[in-house]
């Protein structure tokens, strides 16, 4: 079975349910995540190499030797099973939209709270638990609170896309897509017309740090199935690693891709990269442009203008501190 094949078949997804839920990643065949730790590990074999925990690796194959289950990575890399956690996907996804109104958002926090009234001492009507899409009475209200069907409830544990027009020389049915820094949201149109939402998660660092994503109208320059992302390379930086990120999209230095390691989305984690659930990763991954070939594990657009449009806006609200592409 090809490479294409094996990861399409790992994460063959449901992209959108009422619930903002898909199948859990891990019930696929063809490759399975695991993240290293809770103690750093070591490769087998010559030239070892130490992978710190929470470096995420793509098992392909096992095996037994001298008493010990030993897994073969993407990579070829070999490693003992028993120094590595089996990652647990994020099972959320985005929403698909027929109008041109986005009257809702997600909470983002565990078992938020919706109280009677715009206060942190009023009476809580119930709590929802992460990633509850909720309907909007009404965008305006209190500074930090937003009123939905059930209540009020923070600012700090909702994120609620907006509607924005379609930059310069975007045409009526063209695809394109917007990302918040500030409400942690991605929204994929057609022309003017708002087609998919979802929550994302972007850099931690501050704006114009090596950190930070990039502000900014950027073009797609490269799709790949799944790629490698480290910085082992490099001396004095904070180390990552992380295999077979899968349906990844280039603007530059960052990407656009699905993320197994973590299940924060709506909030900040990466290195810069536009973190999405594997859900999320492949539908957006078909909606852009150009798309990839049958049997193809990547492709290059022919010309800027054949590659979709991707728009980054807005101020990060808030630092994170992890450690992620």
């Amino acid at each position: 079975m090809t490479r294409a094949k094996r990861l399409a078949m790992a994460l063959l997804l449901v992209a959108c349910t009422t619930k903002d839920r898909a199948p859990d990643p891990l019930a696929q065949p063809g490759p399975r995540y695991y993240v290293v730790g809770p103690q750093p590990t070591r490769t087998l074999g010559k030239n070892p190499l130490t992978l710190l925990p929470g470096f995420g690796v793509a098992i392909v194959d096992e095996r037994d030797q001298a008493g010990m289950r030993i897994g073969r990575t993407s990579l070829g890399r070999e490693l003992p099973l028993r120094d590595l956690r089996p990652a647990h996907p994020s099972t959320f996804a985005g929403v698909t939209l027929d109008v041109r109104t986005l009257d809702f958002g997600w909470v983002v926090s565990a078992n938020a709270a919706l109280r009677a009234s715009p206060s942190p001492t009023a009476k809580v009507l119930g709590r929802k638990p992460r990633y509850t899409r909720l309907t909007l009475t009404a965008r305006g209200g209190p500074e930090g609170y937003y009123q939905t069907v059930g209540g009020w409830i923070a600012a700090a544990d909702f994120r609620v896309p907006t509607l924005a027009p379609p930059p310069a020389g975007v045409g009526p049915d063209e695809p394109w897509l917007e990302v918040d820094l500030a409400s942690q949201t991605l929204v994929a149109y057609h022309g003017r017309q708002p087609r998919f939402a979802t929550l994302v998660s972007t850099g931690i660092g501050a704006p114009g740090t090596a950190f930070a994503t990039p502000v900014g109208e950027h073009r797609i320059r490269a799709k790949l199935l799944a790629s490698t992302m480290d910085n082992l390379s490099h001396t004095e930086v904070i180390p990552y690693s992380y295999e077979e990120v899968p349906f990844t999209q280039y603007i530059g230095r960052v990407a656009l891709h699905g993320a197994f390691w973590h299940d924060q989305f709506g909030h900040r984690r990466s290195h810069g990269c536009i973190n999405v659930s594997l859900a999320d990763a492949e539908r957006l991954f078909a909606f852009t442009r150009p798309r990839l070939p049958d049997g193809a594990n990547e492709i290059t657009p022919a010309s800027p203008a054949a590659a979709t449009l991707i728009r980054i806006r807005g101020t990060p609200a808030a630092l994170g501190d992890d450690r992620e592409p």
